[in-house]
């Protein structure tokens, strides 16, 4: 596998385990048991500020290539694609309802359980058909030179969470993560 895939897979697994930990503090609403509402609201600021404005657009350079050069109609990578546009207004309509909470609306524990129950039911499937469709279709597709003609386009950048170094805003998350 290139390191830009890599990269981008090692991403995914270190989203699931945030993922995992969002679906800890889901069981704590639903049983009405008290949850972590500030942790939930860095984690998805950390959800838009790194997946949503980094990763995806990263896969978009990826995918887009594909498209250019292999397979201009692929049907999956089109779709995932046309989530990268729609997974921001989820993460900023889920933060909205967290940081609403914080502020002491009120709000219907309903409305936040089904927020935080669909965001994470995106966020996994749309992980997935990655993982087990679009990423094996570029592995086998791709040859040396089109990792290089698709790296010489990117800029790297740091995961801010799980990256050698965790940015001050994201030590709390990391320690209920790890």
């Amino acid at each position: 596998m290139a390191a830009i895939l890599d990269k981008l897979h090692n991403d995914h697994i270190n989203f699931s385990k945030l993922l995992v930990f969002l679906e800890q503090q889901l069981a704590l609403l639903k049983d009405c048991e008290s949850c972590d509402l500030n942790t939930m609201v860095e984690a998805i600021e950390y959800m838009k500020n790194y997946p949503d404005l980094i990763h995806h657009p990263l896969e978009n350079v990826v995918f887009q290539y594909y498209l250019d050069h292999y397979d201009s109609k692929n049907n999956d990578v089109l779709e995932v694609m046309e989530e990268h546009e729609e997974m921001p207004l989820l993460t900023n309509k889920l933060l909205e309802i967290l940081r609403s909470v914080l502020a002491d609306v009120p709000q219907e524990r309903s409305v936040l359980c089904d927020s935080l129950s669909a965001y994470l039911s995106v966020q996994k499937e749309h992980m997935n058909i990655e993982e087990a469709k679009i990423y094996p279709q570029l592995s086998s597709a791709f040859n040396d030179q089109d990792w290089k003609n698709i790296d010489s386009e990117l800029t790297d950048v740091e995961d801010p969470l799980f990256g050698r170094q965790v940015e001050q805003s994201y030590q709390r998350l990391r320690l209920h993560i790890l």
